[in-house]
């Protein structure tokens, strides 16, 4: 189905890298009842596996969906990371499934799903880097060292991500590909699906202010990629995928 700017928008910038490793996923199946897949996938160490993930996943989650959306992503997931194996790098993911007046996240990494009804905003999905202290324990009973906020490997090699999608190398200090799903009601307003180049300069309970007397997701999406652009100068590659809800 053709994507409708006022329903769905994505922006995509390189930001401040010299490479682009986002990859994303946005597709309206129906609109009554509404019914849209959406996923972000940031890559770091090269693009690889955040373009296998874009690739697949659609299919991958869809095969899986008549055993449930939560289901469907855990599978579509544990998939993914198994393909991706000697593929250079990772790529941490944010995806969500909407249907009707229902919505189903599932993040493993540090891009995440929020929604925006009036003056009430809320992040759907967990935080997974040594902030996260059920993920620093974890991590670190798994034999990870800590340098700064990146969990190490002997050889010094370190991620900022406690789970992502590919990394096999360190799966031996305990970073995983499982992601962290949950089931919500959904409200009108807005979803919002985005890289940590937004979220890392852009706080949740900012958006209601950023996005009020907005009416489109085009509309929604270029206010929030200014913002993160031109006025806070975001270092890091951008994508945010946005769905109006009414």
């Amino acid at each position: 189905m053709a994507l409708d700017s006022d329903l769905v928008s994505v922006v995509t910038d390189i930001g401040g890298r010299w490479e682009m490793e986002d990859e994303y996923v946005l597709e309206v199946e129906s609109t009554k009842p509404l019914r849209v897949v959406g996923a972000v996938f940031d890559g770091h160490g090269g693009s690889a596996v955040a373009k296998l993930a874009a690739a697949r996943f659609p299919i991958l989650f869809r095969d899986a969906l008549p055993n449930g959306p939560e289901h469907a992503f855990r599978a579509a997931y544990a998939s993914i990371h198994r393909e991706a194996r000697g593929l250079r790098g990772g790529a941490v993911a944010a995806s969500f499934y909407i249907d009707g007046s229902e919505m189903f996240v599932a993040n493993a990494g540090d891009a995440h799903v929020a929604t925006v009804s009036g003056p009430m905003a809320r992040r759907l999905t967990e935080d997974h880097r040594i902030t996260n202290e059920s993920e620093l324990r974890r991590i670190v009973g798994a034999g990870a060292a800590i340098w700064g906020p990146y969990v190490s490997l002997p050889s010094g090699s370190g991620l900022m991500a406690t789970r992502t999608l590919g990394d096999h190398e360190f799966e031996s200090i305990g970073v995983l590909a499982e992601p962290v799903t949950s089931r919500h009601r959904l409200e009108p307003g807005f979803l919002v699906a985005a890289c940590d180049g937004l979220w890392d300069f852009v706080r949740t309970e900012e958006l209601p202010a950023l996005l009020k007397g907005l009416s489109t997701a085009e509309e929604a999406a270029g206010a929030l990629a200014h913002e993160a652009l031109h006025v806070r100068r975001t270092s890091d590659n951008l994508t945010i995928l946005v769905v109006r809800v009414s």
